[in-house]
């Protein structure tokens, strides 16, 4: 019977452990690249102090690892390591599945990682879990390749959905004041290469809507809200919308980025690019 598998976080008297089990998992690594990847070189007593470290264990041995540690909007995976005897049993897997939790519980948008170009099999298992690739850079003698994935927040993403709807059935009918109602302020809207910010409600010219009867528009019909960002309080959504005149002829297309947040209580549309 395999013996049971738990996890915690690590301690400042796990450092020993924690070097050890590095070195045993990335040593098949040093003839390939000629020297001791920089995990094998870290003071692990001084890594306890600044990063988190989950420990997997199978029984009482330590059986695998990951570090990491929050940097701006992401969760940097500095280290993530399975003793060879370990290895080929899925606890790679299970330790990114755990950093994309503690992610997403932490209102995080996406994990980030950096590996050797030269390792292959780590870049297409980060492929197979949906990380993608965002750049490379030279580093240590060799080239890194950066990772990323995007934590979605389904509930927020539905939330400020429905912001927007609410806001587009507002403004088909020409219902200032119900827009203001679901905005932000101070409110920012990036037109061009114009900043505006609008300080309070009220801002939106008296004849808004006339001039845009004047140009044939009927209403507007947004085709697609796409989240390209999110958290628990925040989410990025790409929107294309058309404007539409006398029996849904088409007028123009657009193509916007609208920032939605959760702020006192309540979802509204903080910002808006056009």
């Amino acid at each position: 019977m395999d013996e049971a598998m738990s996890l915690r976080v690590g301690e400042a008297a796990d450092a020993e452990a924690i070097g050890e089990l590095t070195r045993e998992a990335y040593a098949k690594w040093v003839p390939l690249i000629g020297r001791e990847p920089l995990p094998m070189t870290i003071d692990y007593a001084q890594a306890l102090k600044a990063h988190r470290f989950d420990l997997l264990h199978v029984g009482e041995e330590l059986a695998g690892l990951i570090e990491t540690v929050v940097d701006g909007e992401q969760l940097l995976v500095v280290n993530v390591a399975v003793r060879p005897a370990f290895q080929g049993r899925g606890f790679g897997v299970r330790l990114m599945a755990l950093a994309e939790q503690i992610a997403a519980d932490a209102g995080l948008a996406g994990v980030r990682l950096y590996t050797s170009q030269r390792f292959a099999a780590n870049i297409a298992l980060y492929a197979s879990l949906g990380y993608g690739i965002d750049r490379e850079e030279a580093l240590n003698g060799g080239v890194a390749v950066h990772m990323s994935k995007r934590i979605e927040h389904p509930q927020a993403i539905a939330a400020a959905i429905a912001c927007v709807e609410a806001f587009t059935e507002r403004f088909n009918a020409r219902d200032a004041a119900g827009m203001d109602s679901l905005l932000h302020f101070p409110h920012v809207i990036l037109d061009g290469e114009r900043l505006i910010v609008w300080k309070t409600a009220g801002q939106l010219p008296a004849d808004f809507f006339e001039r845009l009867v004047a140009r044939g528009w009927r209403r507007s019909t947004y085709q697609d809200k796409r989240a390209v960002l999110s958290s628990p309080i925040k989410v990025h959504l790409l929107i294309e919308y058309s404007r539409d005149g006398e029996g849904g002829e088409v007028l123009s297309r657009h193509a916007n980025l609208w920032i939605v947040t959760f702020e006192n209580g309540r979802w509204g549309i903080r910002q808006r690019s056009y």
